[in-house]
């Protein structure tokens, strides 16, 4: 099952009304933590939007009802009607549930927190509510009995009927209406044209078309002004579209992008416009774009620490100079681009890096640090949750850089050029100076700037599908359907942040083998998450790392056992680690093969070269240093600490 981990980070909640006493979800914390704490209580006026919401959790608590009675006749055919047509209620009210209840939400389809201050961590994607049903109801899912069956079901009808007495307290007005159909749209475009949550069911598309139909339920509620039409047109073309082309594999995904939800989306934008704005929340997804898909959609500055100074030309300038500066590091004999490369899209081309000493560290491979501003945690781990944090550790790692950021800035004080660039930038700050903190500001920032978002299908998701061959949009269509890469590497990031609120990016379990093996295989003992938590249910557990540029990065994984994309490619095929052999306990990936033909695999390594995108142009980087390679007389070894 793909980890469905809080959804929601309850931020959205904050200014659109008052919410319950149920509480608001929120993350915090390195190890992302659920967190629940009551708001004041306070009774709203029913506005249109508040009417249709109660409406459908009154039609949603029925079909659960009528789910229940047929799960207790024990018709499994019976059963998946009821189940479709439960989760398709579910969808119509998704937009406005995700926003004011996102626990409920989480409840219904999907689980909660992997863990909380008074329980130890679950498996990671363990799934709850409609998951445990579809699991029990289908094909290579996970079938529990049927009192237990019964009582999830009994346990959704029950939070459905709580959550409807208190929407008395929700004020809804159209600002927000808008606001949770713009989130909608992209849920729909990137998790839903995937099968993110009917991953069994084969559902996705005609649970979409119900979401879509959903929104419509919203927009027809309120006055019939020229811009609620024009939404109301955009959806309803939409929803047909999915509903006329219901076969999850053959839809193709490119065509509907761009002829249906990014229409829909601008129609969305374009009402937003005429309405004051009452979410003024910062968010990765800027609230300027009108689609996932705009040029300028991603924030880089929105994972940033609050003592991070604006990108500035001179920040980014001394931030350059200090990526190839030798004196950052202990020995004084290597820079960041000993592995990060720009020549290589900031990797270093080995399976992994040769580093100062041996021992003591976990061997990994160097990640791409392209779009690394755009991921809530850092390093393979997950460990440090800004791009500041990663700096101070590499300074500080023995194994990378051997030094530490004071010790950096001590040395760099001996410069006077460093003194007066770093003094006219901090200048009238209480933290002024030349300080190991101001190092990893400036060093933070220049990674901060390193976003590539405009590569091939990039300008194809914006309308301009010529720029993709046959086969490339062949392969996304794989890519979102058959393949199921989509559950994992969400588009448009194609990384682990999760859509459409892009706060939480939960690792996944693949069963990555020692060397690459048909059977037979040995799961490789670096314990990724699991030995930074010490939790047994994240041991092998990784980030999920982007796919931009992954045609510039092998090798691959986090150990480099795969040399080409044609080698990763025929793993996920297999099932992963447990379809090669390895003994994996809880999996994440399906072990259990795609199935995908020569032409399909061929296919989908074509749509992955798509994304190449390779930021800043070589006149704008320093190149890299040729002091400290392997070959120079430091340590051979191959270790990392990624």
């Amino acid at each position: 099952m793909p980890t469905f981990l809080a959804r929601r980070a309850g931020l959205v909640a904050v200014g659109l009304g008052v919410l319950t006493g149920l509480g608001t979800m929120v993350r915090v914390g390195a190890r992302h933590k659920l967190r629940a704490w009551p708001v004041p209580i306070a009774v709203y006026p029913a506005t249109p939007a508040r009417r249709v919401l109660e409406a459908g959790l009154g039609a949603l608590q029925a079909s659960l009802d009528s789910l229940d009675g047929a799960i207790g006749r024990g018709h499994v055919p019976e059963q998946r009607v009821a189940f479709r047509a439960a989760r398709a209620r579910y969808k119509r009210v998704e937009s406005l549930l995700a926003v004011y209840g996102p626990g409920v939400a989480s409840l219904l389809n999907g689980p909660l927190a992997d863990e909380t201050e008074d329980r130890p961590a679950g498996p990671l994607g363990a799934p709850a509510g409609f998951q445990v049903v579809e699991a029990s109801l289908f094909p290579d899912g996970t079938r529990v009995g049927r009192d237990s069956l019964a009582r999830t079901v009994r346990s959704m009808e029950n939070a459905v009927g709580r959550f409807r007495r208190l929407t008395i307290h929700l004020d809804i007005p159209q600002a927000a209406v808008l606001d949770a159909a713009r989130l909608e749209v992209a849920r729909i475009t990137s998790l839903g044209l995937a099968g993110f949550d009917a991953p069994l069911s084969g559902d996705g598309l005609v649970e979409s078309a119900a979401a879509l139909e959903g929104l419509r339920d919203l927009v027809r509620a309120e006055p019939r002004r020229a811009f609620w039409v024009r939404i109301d047109e955009a959806l309803a073309a939409a929803s047909g579209e999915l509903a006329t082309h219901p076969d999850f594999d053959s839809l193709d995904r490119l065509a509907f992008i761009t002829r249906f939800a990014n229409p829909a989306a601008w129609a969305i934008e374009a009402a937003r416009a005429k309405l004051p704005d009452t979410l003024p929340l910062r968010r990765l997804w800027r609230r300027t774009a009108a689609t996932i898909f705009d040029s300028a959609a991603f924030d880089a500055g929105a994972y940033a620490p609050d003592y991070a100074l604006p990108p500035t030309t001179a920040l980014l300038a001394l931030g350059s100079r200090l990526f190839v500066e030798p004196r950052l590091s202990g020995p004084g004999t290597r820079a960041c681009t000993f592995c990060h490369d720009p020549a290589r899209a900031f990797t270093d081309g080995h399976a992994r890096s040769a580093l100062l000493i041996a021992g003591g560290v976990t061997p990994r491979n160097t990640p791409t640090l392209v779009n690394a501003a755009l991921q809530p945690a850092l390093f393979d781990d997950s460990r440090v949750g800004s791009l500041e944090a990663q700096a101070a550790a590499v300074l500080a790692n023995p194994a990378e850089m051997g030094g530490s950021d004071e010790l950096a800035a001590r040395r760099l004080r001996e410069d006077p050029s460093y003194r007066e660039a770093f003094a006219a930038l901090w200048r009238g700050r209480p933290d002024s100076g030349l300080t190991g903190r101001a190092v990893r500001v400036a060093i933070a920032a220049y990674v901060r700037s390193l976003v590539a978002l405009n590569s091939r299908f990039d300008r194809a998701a914006r309308g301009d599908t010529a720029l993709l061959t046959a086969s490339e949009r062949r392969g996304f269509t794989l890519f979102m359907g058959k393949g199921h890469c989509g559950t994992c590497h969400f588009v448009p990031l194609f990384n682990g942040t999760m859509p459409p609120d892009f706060v939480t990016s939960e690792p996944e379990i693949i069963g990555v083998p020692t060397r690459p093996a048909h059977q037979g295989a040995r799961l490789d003992p670096d314990p990724g998450r699991g030995g930074v938590d010490h939790e047994p249910a994240h041991q092998f557990a990784f980030r999920v790392p982007t796919l931009r540029n992954v045609a510039l990065t092998a090798p691959y994984m986090h150990n480099g056992v795969f040399q080409t994309l044609e080698a990763v490619v025929d793993f996920y095929n297999r099932g992963g680690g447990s379809g090669v052999g390895a003994r994996v306990p809880d999996q994440t990936l399906p072990g259990h093969p795609l199935h995908l033909t020569p032409e399909e695999r061929a296919d989908l390594i074509a749509f992955l070269g798509s994304l190449t995108d390779t930021i800043p142009p070589p006149s704008a980087v320093p190149p890299p240093l040729a002091v400290g390679r392997p070959g120079s007389g430091e340590n051979r070894e191959q270790a990392s600490g990624r």
